[in-house]
């Protein structure tokens, strides 16, 4: 009896130190995940001062709204138009045929072979590099269909980038909308399109709003696949006309052969100052991005996302 008392109290403390070891662990680890988090914020933060700090004596409204020049003082205002361009000519195409296609992958398509070769078609175009993307462009729309550069064929080559993540963003969507609520819908009479318009759909709202918006902050920072099907020139009369079939230099473009070529004087004021607009513009769509979900979310669920 003796020896069983007298174990107790031992047994009682090595099972505190083993509590008080797991804790010390456990709050190792938080912490460690915490830097790491933390880091990301850092990293992010000291990236976004360093450009501004380049490029922010850059920035004027002459330089926003001139064309560029071969001599010094020229802007970039016709491509930032071109950008803008090129980006709704792209969101016409891709989003369609995107949802069209995570739709039916989603709702309608039953395991068998042709959603096999679907989904492994696009799980294939999701791992092309934009490069061999843009080699393939210039091959179809500038040398086959005899186009040259344009900015019809670089959103075309955008698109077929772009429609892997935009299927596999809109499955994603649909997905996360509960069964019950098709359930319901189909219970009290409705077909099967009607509760995807009128219910899978609004309920999935925020996170297709999210994944659009941040394609498009992708689709402003592609360069390879536009240097070989949109051109690295802006038309010198017409540069603003929403003519599809002319050549349209992004922003984006702009940056690389302005740093690459170095063929103005005055090329470190205009790279940074178009590092630091092209910058600003993404980080504007994707707070855009979260901004828009929420709040489709929120009117169509009641919810916040």
């Amino acid at each position: 009896m003796a020896s069983a008392a007298s174990s107790a109290p031992s047994r009682r403390l090595s099972s505190n130190s083993g509590v008080r070891l797991r804790r010390l662990i456990d709050a190792l680890a938080t912490g460690v995940l915490w830097i790491m988090a933390a880091s990301i914020i850092c990293l992010l933060a000291t990236f976004i001062m360093y450009l501004f700090y380049l490029g922010f004596h850059s920035l004027s409204w002459q330089f926003l709204t001139s064309a560029p020049t071969q001599s010094a003082g020229g802007g970039i205002g016709p491509e930032i138009y071109n950008s803008f361009y090129i980006l709704v000519l792209t969101l016409i195409f891709t989003v369609p045929i995107s949802l069209g296609a995570g739709i039916y992958l989603q709702e309608y398509a039953r395991p068998g072979l042709f959603r096999s070769v679907v989904q492994f078609s696009a799980e294939s175009l999701a791992t092309v590099p934009s490069i061999v993307m843009g080699l393939f462009g210039l091959l179809i729309f500038v040398f086959y269909f005899h186009w040259g550069f344009t900015a019809l064929g670089g959103a075309l080559t955008l698109t077929l980038l772009n429609l892997p993540a935009l299927v596999r963003v809109t499955q994603e969507a649909l997905a996360s909308v509960p069964d019950s609520l098709r359930e319901a819908s189909i219970g009290l009479g409705a077909t099967k399109w009607q509760t995807i318009m009128r219910t899978v759909l609004p309920s999935a709202i925020g996170r297709l709003t999210t994944g659009i918006v941040l394609i498009a902050g992708r689709i402003f920072g592609e360069t390879a696949a536009l240097i070989f099907t949109a051109g690295l020139s802006v038309s010198a009369n017409h540069p603003y006309e929403l003519n599809p079939f002319r050549s349209a230099e992004t922003l984006a473009i702009h940056l690389w052969y302005t740093h690459s070529e170095s063929v103005i004087p005055d090329v470190d004021r205009v790279g940074n100052g178009s590092a630091l607009v092209l910058l600003i513009m993404v980080l504007a769509f994707n707070i855009a991005a979260r901004l828009a979900g929420s709040a489709l979310t929120k009117r169509f669920t009641g919810r916040s996302s």
